[in-house]
């Protein structure tokens, strides 16, 4: 990349950070004043166990976002990377407003417990429990790790197996429903298959014919 394309490369990333981040935290301080919330629980998922060290993995969300920037070295890449991440957002924004899930199973937690708590309590306070359905932080970790596998082919052997974890992490730690995780994928890989579409195959060229 030359000067010019990585400058342009920062100011796409900024841009599209600036956007998911204002309008992510709107959308949750405007639902939280609404009547009108919905709930996707399925029967029994109170009764799953919260699992307060999941918080790490939780928070792996930010290393895939982190590695979609630095990964990509290829400007016209890096621009579907950012149509991506746009679409993506956007969608979510949309299904939030017109269909407003709240996050019922938080436990209370004694802040002064363990420390461990009091990483959990931090993240309960920043978040708000809405913007759940679908879980963005899912739709991310796997449009993250189809695009990284498209752009390095074999990378999708690590990414994977890793939002994998991350999706148990959501649930594990309270954050988000079974079928927040469940539609959060078919986003992720929904908005890939439409940014990037299918993989390319490579076409052997023809024989030359003989004289």
């Amino acid at each position: 990349m030359t000067l010019r394309q990585r400058i342009e490369k920062n100011l796409l990333f900024l841009a599209v950070t600036g956007y998911y981040l204002a309008g992510y935290f709107w959308i949750n301080e405007f639902t939280a004043g609404r009547g009108d919330l919905h709930s996707v629980a399925l029967p029994y998922e109170g009764q799953l166990p919260f699992v307060p060290y999941f918080i790490f993995a939780y928070l792996l969300v930010f290393a895939y976002v982190s590695a979609a920037y630095l990964a990509v070295d290829d400007l016209a890449f890096f621009k579907k990377v950012v149509q991506s991440f746009l679409v993506c957002v956007t969608f979510h924004f949309v299904v939030f407003l017109l269909f407003p899930v709240e996050y019922t199973l938080r436990p209370t937690l004694d802040y002064a417990a363990s420390w461990i708590n009091k990483v959990v309590v931090f993240y309960y306070w920043m978040d708000l429990p809405y913007n759940s359905f679908p879980s963005m932080h899912i739709s991310n970790v796997f449009l993250v790790s189809f695009l990284l596998n498209r752009y390095r082919p074999g990378w999708g052997k690590v990414l994977m197996p890793v939002a994998i974890l991350v999706s148990a992490s959501v649930v594990l730690v309270k954050q988000h429903y079974i079928a927040d995780v469940v539609s959060g994928f078919f986003v992720g890989w929904g908005v890939f298959r439409l940014v990037f579409g299918p993989a390319q195959t490579r076409v052997a060229p023809p024989l030359p014919t003989p004289r």
